[in-house]
């Protein structure tokens, strides 16, 4: 496929996310970003997929224990929350919030609830920013190649 039809495809594909609320602005400006920093986005993507993984293990391991450590629980959503954040991942992020208001409440019931809810933004997000992982890839093997025709 032509390097130059995959990234429109890649333009396509996050404004459709920007317009479900999954990406914001954020992610725009790290993709701007890349000019002067090569890779940046692959990287960034990267270690978000990385952390947000580990944070959602984490945040299960915590919300399964019979006493629920709500202080860490926060701490978790908080750091969730940023992860999100970094790459313009609005809904989890939101839903991080909830999550943390509900844990400095004290509120199991909810506190289980809202962590269902992050789940699903995040692998809404894992998801999408996998695919524009696969994508950027895919146009960076192909830039040598349009380089030499």
């Amino acid at each position: 496929m032509s390097g130059t039809r995959l990234e429109q495809q890649l333009k396509s594909f996050i404004h459709s996310l920007r317009e479900q609320g999954i990406l914001d602005h954020r992610f725009n400006q790290m993709k701007e970003l890349e000019n002067e920093t090569p890779g940046l986005v692959m990287e960034v993507i990267t270690l978000v997929l990385r952390d947000g993984d580990a944070g959602i293990e984490e945040l299960t391991r915590n919300l399964r224990e019979r006493d629920i450590n709500y202080p860490k629980v926060a701490d978790l959503a908080h750091k969730l929350k940023g992860i999100g954040s970094s790459v313009g991942g609005c809904r989890v992020s939101a839903a991080c919030v909830e999550l943390r208001q509900a844990s400095n409440a004290k509120n199991k019931q909810r506190c289980l609830a809202d962590f269902d809810a992050v789940k699903r933004e995040y692998l809404v997000l894992r998801e999408s920013l996998n695919h524009i992982l696969q994508m950027e890839r895919t146009i960076n093997a192909d830039e040598p190649k349009r380089r030499h025709e």
